[in-house]
């Protein structure tokens, strides 16, 4: 078994996308950030575990973020050990991990005897997948793009919905991701009688999907069905240019999200923690 880093990404995503299509869904993550390392060439750590010259596992991290487990059957506690004795020879910044349930306990486990620190979960959350849009009940308002005049809304929305997914954002990054969100034109709205009233934004693609993102509805608009709607609009929107799926992640905590989304028609087809070292 050999464990190195990849410093060119289209080559490093050449030799792992065939691995992680193979649960194409539960690695919406990875894809999708190799998809925009590759585009942008950002900066990102990219390591490859190889058998007998074979790629059979891969993980990655774009400092100073966690360090990502991909979904991939047959890997064994024995690999996760690996990965964690060549981040340390290597001497990287862990500030947490991030993947399937089972990987990212082990890699937390191992990591914090190893270096002598504590962790704790930070996050559980689930996977789904929708390959059609189930009929739900219709709303009177519409899906709109967000344009540049609801930045401000947008950049007060991602500060609220931070707070709520215990992910907080400072001012300058909700700006700034709001920018880029309106930008791209992958944020949008549910107006009900010209009044924006929930987002939702279009996030990564992978060869066969889009992941959906940042699902947010202010308390004074809650409980009415506007999310719902914005989600399956989108969805339907994303099938309709494509993709032959959607995906997104849900807090596992959350049993509203949770049914509301499989109301829509998406269906839980993997897990994901995240563990933060101290």
């Amino acid at each position: 078994m050999k464990v190195y880093q990849e410093y060119d990404s289209a080559i490093y995503l050449r030799l792992i996308e065939p691995l992680l299509l193979k649960k194409e869904a539960c690695n919406n993550l990875p894809l999708g950030l190799l998809n925009r390392i590759v585009t942008e060439k950002t900066d990102a750590n990219l390591w490859l575990v190889t058998n007998q010259g074979e790629v059979v596992y891969a993980f990655m991290q774009t400092p100073p973020h966690n360090v990502i487990l991909p979904d991939v059957d047959g890997i064994d506690t024995q690999i996760v050990d690996q990965v964690v004795e060549f981040l340390f020879d290597q001497k990287v910044a862990v500030p947490g991990v991030l993947g399937r349930d089972s990987l990212a306990k082990h890699f937390a486990e191992s990591w914090a005897k190893k270096v002598n620190v504590n962790f704790e979960l930070e996050m559980e959350q689930l996977i789904y997948q929708l390959d059609q849009v189930n009929p739900y009940k219709q709303l009177s308002g519409k899906l709109e793009k967000a344009e540049h005049k609801h930045a401000s809304l947008i950049k007060q929305w991602l500060i609220a919905f931070g707070e709520q997914a215990l992910e907080p954002l400072s001012t300058e990054e909700a700006s700034n991701m709001s920018q880029r969100f309106i930008k791209k034109e992958s944020v949008y709205l549910w107006v009900e009688q010209g009044e924006p009233v929930s987002m939702v934004n279009q996030s990564r693609k992978s060869k066969s999907g889009a992941s959906i993102n940042a699902v947010f509805t202010p308390d004074q608009h809650k409980r009415k069905g506007y999310a719902t709607a914005a989600v399956a609009a989108l969805s339907q929107k994303l099938l309709d240019e494509g993709n032959k799926f959607c995906t997104l992640y849900t807090d596992l905590s959350n049993p509203t999200s949770n049914s509301i989304y499989q109301k829509i028609g998406y269906n839980m087809v993997g897990s994901s923690c995240m563990y933060i070292f101290k």
